[in-house]
């Protein structure tokens, strides 16, 4: 019986040296890592380019009169107000795409010598603003308000109808593109790109002329597209070239790494 003890005792003596015997560090290194495991972070970027033709314009027209008087200075401006909206009636345009503003009736004075100064006259400005909502027929507009009186084309812009459609588009080409970056950074250092952890994004748009071609820089990674209206307009027998509507977005995303 003692002899049987003794061998028990023997036995439960090597499985606790064998338990409490560290691993080697050869072990170690071999043991494989938990697939929910993080070993890090990534952090890439993303950009987005996407021009389109705008299908939109706004166009300020400027009137102005200069008579001896406030009352005949304004009395022929509201006349070739008058005549200039007509104009824009007659080109097919809406009348709540037509709006007056900016209406001021100024003096003018002679200076003289000593510092005296006498009157001369008095200005009256207008302006006639127009919502164009086919920019193919920008040239008639311009030459059909100058010809009906307008004294100066004081402002001219851009737009387009799809802008929130292309931020959209330019977000997710933009967060495709900082994902790509980051499989293939991940792959190259031999880790396996997790979880995204956090984007952060900022995006923009605006117009740029005829040069707009060239202005994209040649950034890493940068997804670039072109993109036109589906009913893109022509002014191919017009003295008018229109620019590009830029829409850019850009992020930033953090990934785990296993």
């Amino acid at each position: 019986m003692k002899k049987a003890l003794s061998v028990i005792g023997c036995i439960a003596t090597l499985l606790v040296a064998a338990i409490a015997r560290p691993a080697s560090p050869a072990a170690v290194a071999a043991a494989p890592l938990s697939q929910t495991e993080t070993t890090g972070s990534l952090h890439t970027s993303g950009s987005a380019v996407i021009r389109v033709q705008p299908d939109r314009a706004t166009i300020r027209f400027g009137v102005q009169t200069f008579a001896q008087t406030p009352r005949a200075s304004q009395a022929e401006n509201v006349a070739i107000v008058k005549r200039v909206l007509d104009a824009l009636t007659d080109q097919g345009i809406a009348s709540q795409d037509i709006g007056t503003d900016h209406f001021t009736v100024r003096p003018e004075y002679n200076y003289r010598e000593k510092g005296d100064r006498g009157l001369v006259g008095y200005w009256s400005d207008n302006s006639v603003v127009v919502n164009l909502r086919d920019v193919s027929r920008l040239s008639d507009v311009l030459v059909a308000a100058l010809e009906a009186g307008a004294t100066s084309v004081d402002d001219l812009t851009f737009s387009t109808t799809r802008l929130r459609e292309l931020r959209d588009q330019a977000r997710e080409m933009a967060v495709k593109a900082a994902l790509e970056k980051a499989e293939a950074l991940a792959s190259a250092a031999s880790v396996t790109p997790g979880r995204v952890t956090d984007i952060r994004e900022n995006s923009w748009s605006y117009y740029y002329g005829s040069g707009s071609r060239n202005l994209a820089s040649s950034m890493a990674q940068n997804v670039m597209q072109e993109i036109a209206p589906a009913s893109a307009p022509s002014i191919e027998d017009s003295e008018f070239s229109l620019g590009q509507i830029i829409v850019q977005a850009q992020v930033e995303v953090s990934v785990e790494l296993r």
